[in-house]
């Protein structure tokens, strides 16, 4: 271990979670504008879209939640042990920005058909995407955790 590894570990593990911020940000920014934006649409404007979107919508969803858990499992596992921890944190945050683009997808397309249709039913398909988006928070611990580190790597997390 380096003197300067602590201060590399502490910058990037403050980039996952400016990345992982600004996504939240933005998703907030747009929920805002599609709320004031359906308060002027005609409601009956989408119709013929929503019957569609009411199966579509959730299914999707509930589809993006478990492919990105999967995905994000799928790449820490093929991570090597034996790569150093500078190496570990980028892996895991290349993993946490796909499954979070994922589920932000998700939430964009709710979105979108909130805005068409004019329904709140996907609103609230929205801020269940957002919740779990939300649980989905970078964190030292989750770190640790989910990249099976060995006592002196979590130490050196830990400290930083």
């Amino acid at each position: 271990m380096t003197a300067s590894e602590p201060a590399e570990i502490k910058t990037h593990m403050r980039i996952t979670n400016t990345i992982y911020y600004s996504l939240v940000t933005g998703l907030l920014i747009f929920f805002i504008v599609v709320i004031v934006l359906i308060q002027e649409n005609d409601p009956s404007t989408g119709k013929n879209f929503d019957k569609v979107f009411t199966i579509i919508v959730p299914l999707f969803g509930l589809l993006m939640m478990f492919v990105s858990r999967m995905v994000y499992n799928q790449m820490l596992a093929k991570i090597v042990a034996s790569s150093s921890l500078i190496q570990k944190i980028s892996s895991y945050r290349t993993a946490k920005i796909v499954a979070w683009a994922m589920i932000e997808g998700a939430c964009f397309f709710a979105l979108v058909a909130t805005l068409l249709t004019s329904n709140y039913l996907y609103v609230a398909v929205y801020i269940f995407l957002f919740g779990y988006f939300f649980l989905m928070k970078p964190s030292k611990e989750s770190f640790i955790r989910d990249m099976h580190l060995n006592s002196d790597e979590s130490d050196l997390i830990l400290k930083s």
